[in-house]
């Protein structure tokens, strides 16, 4: 079969909905570093972004019929993506409630203390502040440089919700920087009031 000459990914889709697999093939190559870093927002490791990033692309392949060329390819493929962690996080959250209803779980320290690395970093704090709506805006808008009439097809709202959810989240996670900075510098001020009080 000869290569598809376009590049263009909505091209390459309409491509692969006639049954062209190498196009979807192309299709894959080009978004699955960005779809695999949007996902990485959602989830707590990089081996279930992978996971999902494979499985976003299983059922991006099975539900090619429901493009319309109207949007974006990637916007599409990342509500698809959307979904697929959404369905996860159910499913996680589902087991989650199992484990604790069973007398013996045993959480695991060295998990507790991978989740208190990450939150030192931003990306991290949003993970931990943040919905999954917010991180999703926040990452489509910084790390994929979207629009936010964009990232409203993604996420299902519009324009101006996202960009008040910007608003909110960036208050948010500036409220948190504050708060944690403020206990830092109390917490290095400590030992040197307890030295003035010592005789």
């Amino acid at each position: 079969m000869d290569r598809p000459l376009t590049t263009d990914s909505e091209a390459l889709a309409a491509r692969a909905q006639a049954g062209c697999r190498e196009s979807f093939g192309l299709l894959v190559e080009r978004h699955q570093k960005g779809l695999y870093n949007f996902l990485l927002q959602r989830v707590r490791s990089a081996d279930e972004a992978e996971d999902l990033t494979q499985e976003s692309f299983v059922r991006a392949w099975r539900r090619l019929a429901t493009y319309r060329d109207q949007w974006r390819f990637s916007t599409w493929l990342y509500a698809v993506a959307r979904s697929a962690a959404a369905d996860r996080g159910r499913e996680r959250r589902e087991l989650s409630q199992a484990a604790h209803a069973d007398p013996s779980f045993d959480p695991d320290p060295a998990a507790e203390l991978s989740a208190r690395e990450e939150s030192q970093n931003l990306w991290g704090l949003a993970r931990e502040v943040l919905n999954e709506d917010q991180r999703s805006a926040l990452w489509l808008f910084y790390g994929e440089e979207r629009p936010a009439a964009e990232i409203g097809r993604v996420l299902g709202k519009s324009a101006v919700a996202v960009r008040v959810m910007l608003f909110r989240a960036r208050a948010i996670l500036a409220q948190h920087i504050e708060r944690k900075e403020q206990r830092s510098a109390a917490s290095a001020l400590a030992p040197r009031r307890m030295e003035t009080l010592s005789p």
